[in-house]
């Protein structure tokens, strides 16, 4: 599958999840409109493309660096997002950018250690088979 394809589609699924608990934990509301749906789907995309850039082909740049780009590209459409919408950019909504972000991105380097694992059991196991 084409690596944009994958990433926006990883992006959205971590996005409908976060605003799915966001709603569940009454930081939104829960009346949402399609307009808000449709525009939190294709910002979760967008994030989730923008973190090609966390990918290894980027390494040739500064850990930190890349990270902070991300960050910033990410609260860059955080904000487009709230502003497209009509909702207020105040500190109760960084302070939740950042709980989001962070929790998101626990969620994702719990995922890939997962995925490292059955990787590793899986190599641990042909290489068995091949003494």
């Amino acid at each position: 599958m084409n690596k944009v394809i994958l990433y926006g589609m990883r992006g959205m699924g971590y996005g409908a999840v976060a605003y799915l608990l966001m709603i569940a934990t009454r930081l939104v509301p829960a009346n949402v409109s399609p307009k808000a749906a449709s525009s939190v789907l294709l910002m979760s995309a967008a994030v989730g493309i923008l973190s090609i850039i966390l990918d290894e082909d980027y390494e040739r740049l500064a850990r930190p660096l890349v990270f902070g780009i991300q960050l910033v590209g990410t609260a860059i459409l955080m904000m487009a997002l709230m502003a497209y919408n009509g909702w207020t950019i105040d500190l109760i909504f960084w302070g939740e950018f950042v709980l989001v972000y962070v929790v998101v991105w626990l969620a994702v380097a719990f995922d890939q250690h997962l995925r490292v694992t059955k990787i590793n059991q899986a190599l641990k196991k042909r290489n068995k088979g091949k003494s």
